[in-house]
């Protein structure tokens, strides 16, 4: 017994010490063992694959016909007026974190041809419409965009020509010409559509009296999208109204599964028979790993861990938002912070920092240049939240979809070289794949509650 209580302490740290520092694929082990653990236990129930049961419609439960992954969200219907109109919205209902969600379409003009300084006032412009969330008992627990790139080549033109030609274009020399220059940039032309989701926490709201917390939710919700888009209007951008059901359910599956139609009619048959709301989930959907199978589309995400330490200009993501022609999704999550609760927290964190470098000094240890960038970091951080600027917690996921595994890796490749140009370190989440597919869509589900490093 004495020999043997040695070696069992012997094999404890030696397996501490390998699930602490030890890696996989250039992943920390601690980071992927749970996730891992429950990806290699849906196997082995030979659940690693799911199906829609029912080919004929949703039951009155949505979770039998949504995989796991999308348990507990709810695409329902609301009316909202909007710009004096009365006008049908769709909103996710995110039953287990307890938020509801609304989108609307962002589009800016002119940015990647403005100058530097008009492009830093563009960037103000934007920061001024976000501050005020950053407010006490603010309802908006986090807003998400996400820029979605995809070809779309140039059939549309090619139809827009037919159109109005009295000839065919070929039968001259110019028009053979602009026919070979479209066969060019046929495979480059690429398509950009911004989404921004507000969600909102039912914990925040206050029900009001012969309402359920629900409906109140939803009245707070519409109000803030409504005022946040008339921010961005006098910012200079283009705001659509927010997104029907129909809309919304079309922009799930076409980012889900994007070898679908694009020009896809946006109310379908069960839109139409009053079933178009529930028939927005995926048909099947497979996770590995580094990848996840969704329909006839495979999705690689990556988290953002690494953020430029250097000054950057404006358009410093220029080489990942224009880069390639692959079809990718950049989502950012952002948590506005009340200006009082980042002031103390940093508050905390510079009197910590300091009395560490006090006490190294006075054991006769300098402080390093890491360490002095930190207490410098925080000293900003502690002026720009004195002048008034908001905080805010943010997660970059960047999704790569392909039509195979090969097409995939390939595609990836690109947008990592792309990420690099833009100074961006990324790791693809191992054993998670299924989380960030779902964080590329328009739902509101991205970073769990309390989940942000």
């Amino acid at each position: 017994l004495m020999i043997e209580l040695p070696l069992v302490g012997l094999i404890g740290l030696t397996f501490a010490s390998v699930a602490s520092f030890g890696r996989w694929r250039h992943t920390p082990l601690y980071d992927i063992a749970a996730p891992g653990a429950h990806l290699g236990l849906r196997r082995l129930r030979g659940r690693g694959v799911w199906a829609r049961r029912s080919l004929i419609g949703a039951s009155s439960g949505f979770d039998d016909v949504l995989p796991a992954e999308l348990v507990g969200l709810e695409l329902i219907e609301t009316s909202v007026d909007w710009a004096g109109s009365t006008a049908s919205v769709g909103v996710v209902r995110d039953r287990t974190a307890g938020t509801v969600s609304m989108v609307i379409g962002v589009l800016g003009d002119g940015f990647a041809a403005s100058s530097a300084l008009e492009q830093d006032g563009m960037l103000a412009g934007w920061g001024a419409a976000l501050a005020p969330l950053a407010r006490d008992r603010c309802p908006v627990t986090r807003v998400t965009w996400q820029e979605w790139a995809h070809p779309v080549g140039v059939g549309t033109h090619r139809q827009f020509l037919a159109g109005v030609a009295t000839r065919p274009t070929s039968a001259t020399t110019a028009g053979a010409d602009y026919a070979d220059l479209l066969d060019t940039l046929d495979r480059s032309t690429i398509a950009h559509d911004v989404l921004l989701t507000v969600t909102v926490d039912l914990r925040r709201v206050r029900a009001r009296r012969g309402a359920s917390t629900v409906a109140a939710a939803l009245v707070v919700l519409s109000g803030e999208v409504d005022l946040l888009a008339a921010r961005l209007s006098t910012a200079g951008l283009v705001v659509s109204p927010p997104m029907s059901p129909a809309e919304l359910a079309t922009a799930i599956r076409v980012r889900s599964d994007p070898t679908r139609e694009h020009a896809a009619v946006p109310r379908s048959l069960a839109a139409i028979a009053g079933r178009g709301v529930a028939e927005w989930g995926p048909m099947a959907v497979e996770c590995d790993w580094f990848h996840a199978r969704v329909d006839a589309s495979v999705h690689r995400t990556y988290r953002i861990v690494g953020w430029p330490m250097l000054p950057v200009p404006a358009d410093w993501l220029a080489p990942l938002l224009t880069g390639g022609g692959q079809t990718r999704t950049l989502t950012v999550v952002m948590e506005p912070v009340p200006i009082g609760h980042a002031a103390r927290a940093a508050n905390r964190q510079l009197t910590s920092l300091e009395t560490d470098r006090d006490d190294k000094q006075r054991k006769g240890f300098r402080p390093t240049a890491r360490e002095r960038r930190r207490i410098a970091d925080i000293e900003t951080r502690e002026e720009e939240l004195a002048a008034g600027h908001p905080e805010f917690r943010h997660v970059g996921l960047l999704t790569v979809t392909a039509a195979t595994i090969d097409e995939l890796d390939d595609a990836c490749a690109q947008v990592e070289q792309d990420a690099a140009q833009s100074m961006l370190d990324v790791r693809p989440v191992a054993a998670r794949q299924g989380e960030g597919w779902v964080a590329s869509l328009p739902l509101g589900r991205s970073v769990r509650r309390g989940v942000w490093t």
